[in-house]
């Protein structure tokens, strides 16, 4: 283990047989010299994220942001990821991290940035908002400040992202359109609104999201047998609307859906009937 490059007082970046890392520690920067052996026992903590690129993104972090917020910020992210069950990209430590230090530098919500979406994120991503929503009350108690409701959005995109593995929200927000757009075509269609609450609608919208999701991505769903499905299902008013959503996400949003994927789609909107 030696050293590759002082971040600041605090920081080091350092190579452990071929893999970098960066140990984090009070002090541990000051006697670091590049090139030279580092003694593993005097860093609290290494950090040790899955790319080159990501690696050299968060040591330019750690050199700029005081260690006591990048230790805020894990246990943060220690919080995300004991609650939600999907694993997490390593590029949250670089987005999270530097937004909540901006976002506590500043004290109060940024009233000019608003968080889009934030009601349909909520619906669809209802663990995600309320953890959330608990770290932004950790970080009011812990820093005196007044984040709100645009904060809570912002964090629950950001775990969002991390869940998708993207930089960026674009894909993101993306899933989150459609999804919603999708949902108030079936509320139209059905001419009330559903029960948010009740089990079938949980599984409609879960169903949909991940249809989304898969379209986006490019995936596919298993080869399935769907032949025992006769005429008289697909003359069924479920598949109609299933084909009409089909035609819906073609038209709009240029992307293919397969018949597999309206056949599930329609025995799904069979049980909200």
């Amino acid at each position: 283990m030696y050293v590759v490059k002082k971040l600041n007082h605090n920081a080091v970046l350092i190579d452990d047989n071929g893999v970098e890392k960066i140990a984090m520690g009070k002090g541990i920067g000051f006697s670091a010299l590049a090139s030279q052996p580092f003694d593993g026992r005097l860093a609290d903590k290494f950090f040790t994220l899955d790319s080159r690129e990501k690696t050299k993104r968060f040591s330019e972090l750690t050199s700029q942001i005081p260690l006591e917020f990048i230790e805020f910020s894990e246990e943060l992210i220690q919080l995300i990821s004991s609650r939600i069950s999907a694993p997490l990209d390593s590029n949250i430590y670089i987005a999270l991290t530097d937004h909540i230090y901006f976002a506590i530098q500043r004290k109060t919500e940024d009233n000019q940035v608003t968080a889009i979406m934030v009601s349909e994120m909520k619906l669809l991503y209802p663990e995600e908002y309320q953890v959330a929503t608990e770290l932004v009350d950790l970080i009011n108690h812990r820093y005196m400040t007044e984040l709100g409701i645009n904060e809570v959005g912002f964090i629950t995109m950001h775990i969002i992202n991390a869940e998708l593995g993207e930089r960026n929200s674009l894909n993101s927000l993306r899933i989150i359109e459609m999804t919603t757009m999708i949902l108030h075509y079936l509320e139209n269609q059905y001419q009330k609104s559903f029960d948010h609450k009740s089990l079938n609608y949980h599984r409609l919208m879960i169903h949909i999201k991940f249809l989304v999701k898969r379209l986006i991505y490019g995936e596919k769903t298993s080869a399935e047998n769907f032949e025992f499905f006769n005429d008289s299902f697909k003359k069924s008013h479920t598949f109609k609307e299933a084909s009409e959503i089909k035609e819906i996400i073609e038209n709009k949003f240029d992307l293919s859906v397969d018949e597999n994927e309206v056949i599930y789609l329609a025995i799904h909107l069979a049980r909200i009937h």
